[in-house]
């Protein structure tokens, strides 16, 4: 029997060569695929940038946070106008507090208020020698209750201004009556004088021809006696005349001097009450004040737009204590932010104003977009979880209003409230695929060759 050849199989049948060479051309193409494959995840592991970020976990707020609803002074609820979760405007009436004896205090400083400046008014006028009291401006502003007690004051203050007017215009006219009296009488006592130097004249003239005459014998003593004796009785009555003139004089300067007192008494009689007055003044008018703000107090008002959390009163009637915390307002006109945890080992590379994105993790809808945002603040220092005691540096990260409308388009408005849980991603730099993979190696390397 014949040997068989390489070729032949078995039964003496020829082998195809291309079927011994298949699982080497196989094991080859696979070669290569695989050196293909590897090329190229080089290839795409060198030159696919990847994008290093930092995670975040955090809640939605608002900027400026809850604003608490407190009053100062506390009292008594006499109205509430919210219940928990109403929708408020700025300035809404939330509740009211009694204020009784505050509008009694207000009302009797307002009374001696406008009392006072009524007042001051009149002394102004009577000061100045003014023929009416001008009304003061304070009283422009009064609304229709004050208007009326100011009005009612003014009344009062004219009367007394006409009165004192009236007073004044007497005693000066009595003074100036008693000057004319006295004028008219030192003028009949000037005609009298007058008369008394025309008869001294005369007896002066007859004197002397009586003494030429008896010195001759014609005229007897006793008849140039009896005219002497004349002489002598108009020369005490020119002097009589003489004094009473003085003395009427001396009365008009005095009453001209009780005029000029007069006036200076009224003039600085009316200073020192305007001085009292303006003293009392400045003394009620910052009372009244801060009373009329107490009364502003008591109807307790939104202090911005928002919603009623963590409401405290739920009665009519109920004591509210100073200072007690009524209610929180939500605020809804205000920018939303989310504030996130970041890790201590990414808190270097967070600065403000870094371009970061948002996904509200607590709204369950597979559409959700992710969300554009901008990191506006990083704490200072860390902080530690008191849950976890992790330490973590806190963002602050500012979701603009175009991009809070994509939310809205799909849920609606209102559908982001305070509180609810939210993811921040925040790209820090650019790395390829490769340097990501090796970047391990490269760190073991670099503290390797450091070791000593």
């Amino acid at each position: 029997m014949n040997a068989m050849s390489f070729g032949d199989d078995l039964h003496g049948e020829p082998l195809a060569v291309d079927t011994i060479d298949s699982p080497k051309r196989e094991l080859r193409t696979g070669i290569w695929v695989a050196a293909a494959f590897f090329v190229g995840f080089l290839g795409w592991a060198a030159f696919t940038p990847l994008d290093a970020g930092a995670m975040a976990q955090g809640s939605v707020s608002v900027s400026g946070n809850r604003q608490a609803v407190q009053h100062k002074d506390g009292g008594i609820v006499t109205a509430l106008m919210v219940t928990e979760g109403s929708e408020v405007r700025r300035g809404d009436i939330l509740l009211k507090i009694s204020a009784s004896d505050i509008v009694a205090a207000e009302r009797g400083l307002t009374g001696e208020v406008v009392a006072l400046l009524a007042q001051r008014a009149r002394l102004t006028a009577e000061r100045d020698g003014a023929r009416h009291i001008v009304r003061p401006v304070e009283f422009s502003s009064y609304l229709a209750g004050d208007r009326a007690l100011a009005d009612e004051a003014m009344r009062g203050q004219r009367l007394l201004f006409d009165a004192r007017k009236r007073s004044g215009v007497t005693e000066r006219g009595m003074l100036g009556q008693r000057i004319a009296q006295h004028n008219q009488q030192i003028g009949g006592y000037g005609a009298q004088m007058e008369s008394n130097r025309i008869q001294q004249r005369l007896i002066n003239e007859e004197l002397t021809g009586l003494r030429t005459l008896s010195e001759r014998g014609f005229v007897s003593t006793n008849r140039l006696r009896a005219v002497e004796r004349s002489s002598a009785q108009l020369d005490g009555d020119f002097g009589a005349l003489r004094s009473d003139v003085a003395r009427l004089e001396e009365a008009i300067g005095e009453s001209r001097l009780q005029m000029v007192s007069l006036d200076r008494q009224v003039i600085e009689e009316v200073a020192t009450q305007l001085r009292e007055v303006q003293v009392r003044l400045d003394e009620l008018q910052p009372r009244l004040f801060a009373t009329r703000e107490r009364l502003t107090q008591s109807v307790v008002r939104a202090p911005s737009n928002g919603r009623v959390v963590g409401l405290k009163v739920f009665t009519v009637g109920g004591v509210v204590a100073p200072g007690e915390m009524l209610m929180e307002i939500v605020p809804q006109d205000k920018a939303l932010v989310v504030l996130a945890k970041a890790s201590p080992n990414d808190a270097d590379d967070l600065t403000s104003g870094m371009q970061t994105q948002v996904r509200f993790s607590g709204i369950q809808e597979r559409s959700l977009p992710i969300l554009k945002g901008k990191i506006s603040k990083v704490s200072a220092d860390s902080f530690e979880d008191n849950r976890t005691g992790m330490e973590y540096f806190e963002i602050e990260v500012v979701v603009p209003p175009k991009e809070m409308k994509k939310i809205a388009a799909l849920r609606g408005e209102n559908s982001l409230r305070a509180g609810m849980p939210a993811e921040v991603m925040v790209p820090l730099r650019e790395r390829t695929a490769l340097g990501y993979l090796i970047e391990p190696l490269t760190q073991t390397l670099w503290r390797a060759g450091r070791e000593h």
